[in-house]
């Protein structure tokens, strides 16, 4: 049994990341790219809707029924919802210095925190408990995050494997079966030998549970249900930090527990 909501995780379930959270799968495949332009815009407040329709190629109603589906009136009261969240007041390059660097990460984990919906988190715990099998996938620098969390499981008495390279990831669907699920971590959600193996196992009745970052990304798509992470764009995209993968990975198996506890 799920214990009630207090009244400081009710204010922490209204923030503006976790709105986004929590209605994301709801936008269509547009209106997930006008929110993640948003957010990747950075400037808040002096954006305008303009701006969006013509980088986008989108209609305004478009962007306002968008804004309508996170719970907000109008495209002004999103803005200034984005703009009160931010936990810092200059919005430097996290490579120009060590303490913008920290502020960044710091900005990153507050919203990643924020964006992690009670409801997501029990449904993943639920699924891995009653699970006859889980298979961990991820690619690339997730390969640690995914190596982690399955040592864990293992250790906390589930069948749990790891899979983290392109070959093993097609064995999966030779192997699962209804009542299994794939946990998958990819911070793009685009690895085209990790969504070939996800489109088998799914048409096998596996479930498909994701950890990605937050964008409009064809995994989260695909998934059961998909938990987002956040981090601010970055330069150099091919080296792009893993840290919020694994502060979802640790919530998770936080909330495995929990939800055990809770069970007794």
């Amino acid at each position: 049994m799920k214990p009630k909501t207090t009244r400081k995780e009710s204010l922490i379930m209204d923030t503006v990341y976790h709105r986004i959270q929590n209605h994301y799968d709801d936008l269509s495949s547009t209106e997930q790219l006008v929110v993640d332009y948003i957010l990747n815009n950075g400037d808040f407040l002096n954006l305008k809707m303009k701006v969006i329709q013509e980088s986008l190629h989108v209609s305004a109603p478009t962007i306002v029924r968008a804004i309508k589906k996170l719970s907000y009136r109008s495209f002004t009261d999103f803005k200034y919802a984005l703009a009160n969240s931010e936990k810092q007041e200059n919005e430097l390059n996290p490579e120009e210095s060590y303490e913008a660097l920290i502020d960044s990460i710091s900005s990153d984990f507050s919203r990643t925190i924020d964006m992690m919906d009670k409801e997501k988190l029990y449904a993943i715990a639920t699924v891995i408990l009653q699970s006859h099998r889980i298979f961990c996938v991820g690619i690339g620098s997730s390969v640690s995050v995914v190596n982690s969390l399955n040592r864990k499981l293992k250790q906390f008495g589930l069948w749990s494997n790891d899979y983290t390279e392109a070959a093993p990831f097609r064995d999966i669907a030779d192997i699962a079966s209804k009542g299994d699920c794939l946990l998958i971590f990819s911070l793009s959600g685009k690895e085209e030998q990790i969504l070939e193996s996800v489109a088998k196992n799914k048409a096998k009745g596996v479930t498909i549970i994701s950890v990605t970052g937050f964008s409009n990304n064809p995994l989260a798509g695909l998934s059961d249900i998909s938990l987002l992470t956040y981090q601010t764009p970055q330069k150099r995209t091919k080296l792009r930090s893993r840290l919020m993968l694994s502060v979802a990975a640790e919530i998770i198996f936080e909330t495995i527990l929990l939800q055990k506890n809770e069970e007794k």
